[in-house]
């Protein structure tokens, strides 16, 4: 659930919320050989060469299966299928308290999937499932999807379309810091970032919660 990387995950993990994971494949142009063109222009700006989002992955995956911890009351266990060919992940979500697993099972979710993984509860957490809170996380709901979005599906803003990093551990977690700092719903619920929606094939994913914080 709610969690940051590196200070943020840290923190977080104290609280029984969700952690972590991995994800995409990055790979890095080539330089044009001596003598022959340049090669053409890539689609990326600079600005997505650099940029933390570009290296980050957030992917639509569903929820095909969900279980209380054996030994937490916060926690649940999940099996979320991301579109992989490994097939679904187990990831453990703190949401026993906002979300019933009737309603939490077959969900569409928005997962922050390359996250480094993390034990949670004793159990590996290979992702992190968005959610939207107001200020005092009083009130947290799992994001909402639009139908017909494939699992798999990443999330890619305009100028940080580059491959995804394989996993964000050690030093490349402070790229997920620097974009968790901006996750937020605006006045209409939707989920953004900087104030840009998180936009699928299909639509913006949105919650019933405006003006709050995603993670």
């Amino acid at each position: 659930m709610f969690a940051r990387s590196s200070a943020f995950v840290d923190k977080w993990i104290a609280e029984l919320a969700v952690k972590p994971v991995l994800a995409a494949v990055a790979a890095d142009a080539k330089p044009a050989k001596a003598g022959k063109a340049p090669a053409a222009a890539s689609s990326s700006t600079p600005a997505a060469d650099a940029s933390s989002m570009s290296k980050c992955c957030f992917m639509v995956g569903k929820v095909v299966e969900v279980s209380k911890h054996p030994e937490s009351d916060k926690l649940y266990v999940e099996k979320i299928d991301l579109g992989e060919e490994t097939g679904p992940r187990t990831i453990l979500s703190g949401l026993q308290h906002h979300i019933t697993e009737e309603a939490f099972l077959n969900k569409y979710v928005l997962v922050a999937a390359n996250l480094e993984p993390r034990k949670i509860g004793g159990i590996p957490s290979a992702g992190m499932v968005l959610c939207a809170g107001n200020d005092d996380r009083s009130k947290i709901e799992v994001l909402n999807i639009p139908e017909g979005v494939p699992c798999g599906e990443r999330i890619i803003f305009p100028g940080h379309d580059l491959p995804a990093e394989p996993v964000l551990k050690k030093k490349l977690a402070k790229h997920y810091e620097s974009v968790a700092v901006d996750l937020k719903t605006d006045d209409k619920g939707n989920a953004v970032w900087q104030g840009i929606p998180f936009m699928t094939s299909k639509g913006p994913i949105t919650s019933g919660i405006n003006n709050g914080i995603v993670s």
